[in-house]
């Protein structure tokens, strides 16, 4: 699978000389997928399709964050001190990862946090199908605006934002 990349507070170069094994890691799991064969894998989303090599390479699934809340709150995939947050669906929820990947940077449980999201390419291929919610969809194109906006100086933490075509 190709993807596009957007390093924030130099995301990318961090995972380059503080875990670069990771780094190759990361970038061979996903250049082994085939695109994601959206709607012929009935019962199958895509995260579920992403995440499954992770775990095959020794990466936590739902990985616990602690924040000392009533609500038990996890990051999608981690491993050593990397965390991963995958959205496709709304764009609302970057916001979330970011404050979830700020707090943890802040403690010094991450050195820095990865978004994987869908590129435009990807929703082209699916050929209209998720038109209907083209508004209000995750999608790289609107992770980087918000992070080369006004939110870049909000969002403190390193990150490596991936657009998975």
């Amino acid at each position: 699978m190709k993807y596009i990349d957007y390093s924030h507070k130099h995301g990318k170069e961090l995972l380059q000389i503080l875990h670069p094994n990771l780094l190759t890691e990361i970038d061979n799991i996903l250049h082994e997928l085939d695109p994601f064969p959206h709607g012929a894998k009935k019962g199958k989303t895509v995260k579920e399709y992403i995440t499954n090599p992770f775990v095959e390479y020794g990466w936590t699934k739902e990985g616990r964050a602690d924040f000392k809340t009533d609500k038990r709150d996890f990051v999608d995939l981690c491993k050593w001190k990397v965390a991963i947050e995958m959205e496709f669906s709304r764009f609302e929820m970057f916001f979330r990862d970011f404050f979830r990947f700020m707090l943890l940077y802040d403690r010094r449980e991450i050195d820095l946090g990865i978004i994987i999201t869908l590129s435009d390419l990807a929703y082209q291929r699916w050929k209209g199908e998720a038109k209907a919610y083209e508004s209000a969809r995750a999608s790289f194109k609107k992770l980087v605006d918000f992070l080369k906006g006004d939110y870049s100086s909000v969002v403190s933490v390193p990150l490596w934002c991936i657009g998975i075509e």
